[in-house]
């Protein structure tokens, strides 16, 4: 074949496929770091440690062959018949109390791993007490799945409440008994999760003339906070430095980059505010991968569920917020909008590596006429406008469907209808979708050769 016809072949091949929309997504998407890869990269979730303004100490759970429920053993008039002692406390753990102390540590059962915590010492010398925890940056799935105490009778006066990404109570307690609670549910993946105390006069039940009993703690104070870690029957045992601070455990070593959370809008107890969240990373480096929790965004039927970042480089403070950012459109153009989440950083969280997994309820897909796998993430571009990231459609779970998206930005996000493939002449004419257009060009190539042979 001469020089001509080959370089009319060449242009004819160039041009018909440029016109395949396919052939040119898989070259596009091939640089493009996978969501599910990178999510995969994540820090171990198998190692925990337990951090307090400096202090750091890797912790053991304290595992047993039973539910965290059977662990606690908590026991009322309502749970167990008078010949047993029943006193309102905690009866599996009797062998780890003390007087005048509160127990925090990780349990580990056949319902995964839970968070426990017990104030003081069933049948000890103890007056009793008074204590608030707000824990926050916890999963959606976390529960209070022990209270103590809960009943009914106005003797009751243990108060339990939450929000969106935290749990909190408060509690009091009499003399020679127990207060306390488990929380389980999300926690056998990666997590970090801030307890912030306020203990004796910073509770929220201490001298609170709106209780059945404002002095049923008999001035009885905490005046010990410990970390259990290792053996059930004979754990390591640690002073928490101040009953003051906030405590963060999460998984991961002291060497990594450390995660807390607190509160947007301040406040504790039933009298916290539910605003948002302020995840603070702190001494983290360009090559670490961070796993922050997001709050779950504006609207129910879309959930925004973990977010696993690199780039934050030295200290950072991240806020979420469900709502939809405030200079961005409501939705990008020419597609519906299914739910978004506002998210600002100090400094700004632009040039990232970052992994965003979320989930959309079915009934939402259908309401909208999308098919699960014609969803998109959508993060800002340069001009307060939306831009399309990569998403993989990850498969069902129950009523939703669950993805994952890599994004460069986390200053505003928002899930919408994935853009439809632009057109193109060829593809718009009949017989020339993709397999069509390469028929085609396959057969201009054999008629090109066959006249230039003449």
């Amino acid at each position: 074949m001469s020089g001509r016809p080959a370089a009319v072949v060449a242009v004819v091949a160039l041009l018909v496929l440029s016109s395949v929309g396919g052939v040119a997504q898989v070259g596009d998407s091939s640089s493009t770091p996978s969501p599910s890869a990178s999510a995969a990269n994540a820090p171990p979730t198998d190692t925990y440690v337990i951090e307090q303004d400096g202090f750091c100490q890797q912790i053991e759970p304290l595992s047993s062959g039973g539910t965290v429920e059977s662990f606690y053993d908590y026991r009322n008039h309502e749970t167990h018949p008078e010949d047993v002692d029943r006193m309102y406390s905690s009866y599996g753990t009797e062998h780890l109390q003390e007087d005048d102390t509160s127990i925090l540590f990780l349990h580990e059962g056949t319902d995964g791993l839970s968070l426990v915590t017990i104030h003081d010492q069933v049948d000890g010398n103890s007056s009793g007490g008074a204590a608030t925890f707000d824990i926050v940056g916890l999963p959606a799935e976390s529960e209070w799945v022990v209270q103590d105490d809960n009943y009914t009778g106005e003797t009751n006066m243990a108060e339990w409440y939450g929000g969106d990404g935290w749990l909190g109570a408060s509690w009091i307690w009499a003399e020679e008994r127990t207060d306390g609670g488990a929380i389980n549910g999300g926690l056998n993946d990666a997590f970090a999760m801030t307890i912030h105390p306020a203990f004796n006069e910073d509770a929220e039940h201490y001298d609170n003339d709106d209780l059945y009993d404002p002095d049923f703690h008999d001035d009885g104070e905490i005046s010990d906070w410990e970390i259990l870690s290792g053996d059930a029957d004979n754990p390591d045992r640690t002073d928490i430095p101040s009953l003051d601070e906030p405590v963060t455990i999460r998984t991961g070593t002291c060497d990594g980059p450390s995660v807390s959370y607190d509160l947007l809008g301040g406040g504790s107890g039933e009298d916290a505010a539910d605003a948002g969240l302020a995840a603070t990373v702190e001494n983290g480096g360009p090559d670490d991968q961070v796993h922050l929790r997001p709050t779950a965004g504006s609207v129910d039927e879309v959930r925004f569920d973990d977010v696993y970042v690199s780039g934050l480089d030295g200290d950072t403070t991240v806020t979420f917020e469900n709502n939809h950012p405030d200079d961005l459109p409501d939705s990008p153009d020419d597609v519906p909008g299914l739910g978004s989440l506002a998210v600002s950083g100090e400094p700004a969280l632009e040039n990232l590596s970052a992994t965003v997994t979320f989930s959309v309820d079915e009934a939402v897909l259908e309401e909208h006429e999308i098919a699960p796998e014609d969803v998109s993430l959508y993060e800002r571009a340069d001009g307060a406008v939306w831009n399309e990231s990569t998403t993989e459609y990850q498969g069902s779970s129950g009523s939703s469907h669950e993805y994952a998206a890599s994004v460069d930005t986390l200053e505003g996000l928002t899930v919408a209808q994935a853009q439809p493939e632009p057109d193109s002449g060829l593809s718009a004419m009949p017989g020339f979708g993709g397999l069509g257009a390469l028929v085609a060009l396959a057969a201009l190539i054999g008629l090109l050769a066959v006249r230039y042979r003449e």
